[in-house]
This record gives structure tokens, sequence and C-alpha cells, in this order.
């Protein structure tokens, strides 16, 4: 069973700039307009790649923590699973005192 970011989607499809198409003839297309709308373009996908760096290193950031946090947490229970099979006697010896009925 395929993730959710597994799944292919329309982001995933090739546009015009990567095919390399467009609607007006070669012979009649500008060099100057095309190279004005590539550039805009490539500025575009430049801050969507600096987006996606700083969510991954956010990411990172939280995935560190939650290992962390999970490494202690499996300490503590592998301490109190221990002392339970040590036979669970407290440190300081009870207190007694009798009862008179």
């Amino acid at each position: 069973m395929k993730g959710m970011s597994e799944i292919t989607s329309i982001r995933d499809t090739r546009s015009l700039h990567s095919v390399g198409g467009g609607c007006i003839p070669k012979h009649q297309r500008s060099a100057n307009l095309e190279l004005y709308v590539l550039g805009s373009e490539k500025s575009r996908l430049e801050k969507e790649v600096f987006a996606i760096d700083k969510r991954r290193n956010s990411a990172r950031k939280q995935l560190d923590c939650v290992s962390k946090r999970i490494e202690k947490l499996q300490e503590e229970t592998h301490i109190q699973r221990k002392a339970k099979a040590d036979g669970g006697t407290p440190a300081k010896p009870l207190k007694r005192m009798s009862i008179s009925y």
C-alpha cells in the first residue's frame, strides 16, 4: 500500500517549460520573452526549493527531539521494569506498629 507521499499527483506531470513547448510557433517566438519567462520560472523554483529546505530542517529538528524523548522514556521504563523484577522491595524498611483490639 502506497503512502500519501508516494502517490503521483499533478505536481509530477511535465509542464510546458519542461517539455520546451508553447502555443506560439518557434519561428514567431521572441527569444527575449522566452528568457524572461524561463528566468521567472527559475526564480520561483529557487524560492520553492528554499522553502522546502527550511521545512526539511524544521522537520529534522523535531524528529531529533522526538527521538531523544523516546530514548529517555525507554530508559525510564527499563529502570522501572528492572525495579519490579528485583522484587519490588522498598529502599527503607516498613514501619510496624502493634494494634490492640
